[in-house]
């Protein structure tokens, strides 16, 4: 922050399996109501049929599924910031997370060949198939600044957010797109039944009887803007992002280091960027997968932070509500966060009805609770040990 930029939010934009729209999901979690159903059809009759939480709202025919899910949310976002029918500026960027892009019409290609089925009417999948939901969107909005694909796995998201906070201060742009997307598929959710990761019921963050995670889809958007920029523009700020943190694990391809290191560091680089201690922090909006090793590190490293502290520290996370939606799910906490900074309300953990004794932290079971927060944090986690962590506070 050396630069004396400071980085605010002036639009949001989510869909998710709660529905389209920013006030959609807010509404499903602070009135701690899963939008998860059972995934039906010959895809995945053997994979269980797991919960996940699929988007039901159509999208535009013929597009690529996660790149129609950036679109709807960028869409609100952009509106959001008040460029409704007006151009964006010149020194404008995006910056998107996703773990697998575009390759849901990869897949579709290749099956279409497996099945016999004419090749040549079905949609041919873009060469750049991993950065083809920015690059439709930089091309839409006629973004002229940073255009970047981050692809770190389930915190991709977060990192968007980290990596555009960071080109508006260097200078490189005055606003930027940031987020995330994700689309279900029998390729992503084979990958994590392999791995065993799926729950066969419901998930239960930070809960003793948790079993694992349910997969989603959908995408998280949120407009940053130099806040000089926006106030010269006359558009109120709706949260600032007071800093960010990065650190890797360096431990496995898929299981998390047990201390959560990793996840410490990137908490402690975020408070050290905004020059604050973790006495700030007033509510976590945690990864808090469901599964058994996540909670675990994600617990022992919020209590590594907050020592004494921890247990008063309210937590939640929002995957039994919209599912583990990948490359959003980081974007969809850091939405949540300002939603939380703004109506001074805490939405509720759901399904946590054994607390765990190794995850004593204050996850605000069954109802939302009023309490005003003036700092809050978010923390991803992903396969091979990306850790994220975004600070926000009250502009």
């Amino acid at each position: 922050m050396s630069s004396g930029r400071r980085v605010v939010v002036t639009g949001m934009g989510a869909i998710t399996a709660a529905g389209a729209g920013v006030e959609a999901f807010w509404r499903a979690c602070i009135e701690g109501r899963s939008a998860l159903r059972r995934l039906s059809g010959p895809d995945f009759a053997c994979f269980g049929e797991p919960p996940a939480g699929a988007v039901a709202e159509p999208l535009p025919a013929g597009e690529e599924r996660a790149a129609g899910l950036a679109a709807a949310a960028a869409a609100e976002a952009i509106a959001a910031a008040g460029y409704a029918g007006a151009g964006l500026p010149q020194a404008s960027g995006i910056a998107l997370g996703t773990c697998l892009g575009g390759a849901r019409a990869v897949f579709s290609w290749m099956d279409a060949g497996r099945r016999g089925a004419d090749r040549a009417r079905a949609p041919a999948p873009s060469p750049g198939w991993l950065a083809s939901p920015a690059l439709r969107l930089a091309s839409e909005y006629r973004l002229r600044g940073p255009v970047v694909s981050l692809s770190s796995a389930c915190s991709s998201g977060a990192a968007a957010i980290a990596h555009a906070s960071d080109c508006i201060r260097r200078g490189e742009a005055d606003l930027m797109l940031a987020g995330g997307a994700d689309a279900l598929s029998a390729f992503v959710v084979s990958g994590f039944w392999i791995l065993r990761a799926l729950t066969s019921t419901c998930v239960r963050p930070f809960d003793r009887r948790r079993d694992g995670l349910a997969l989603g889809e959908g995408a998280g958007f949120v407009v940053l803007e130099d806040r000089a920029h926006a106030e010269a523009r006359g558009v109120p700020s709706q949260a600032e992002i007071l800093g960010s943190g990065t650190a890797g694990d360096a431990h496995h391809m898929t299981g998390p280091s047990p201390t959560g290191d990793g996840a410490l560091r990137a908490m402690w680089a975020a408070l050290r960027e905004a020059r604050l201690t973790p006495e700030c922090v007033e509510f976590i909006s945690a990864h808090g997968t469901g599964t058994q090793q996540n909670d675990h590190m994600e617990a022992l490293a919020i209590k590594r932070l907050f020592g004494d502290r921890a247990a008063r520290v309210p937590v939640n996370s929002i995957k039994p509500i919209v599912g583990h939606t990948l490359g959003a799910a980081g974007a969809l906490d850091a939405i949540l966060c300002v939603k939380v900074l703004q109506e001074g309300v805490l939405p509720p953990t759901i399904n946590g009805d054994e607390p765990d004794p190794d995850c004593d932290l204050e996850d605000i079971p069954r109802t939302a609770r009023r309490q005003r927060v003036r700092c809050a944090l978010s923390t991803s986690s992903a396969f091979a040990g990306h850790n994220v962590s975004l600070l926000l506070g009250m502009p």
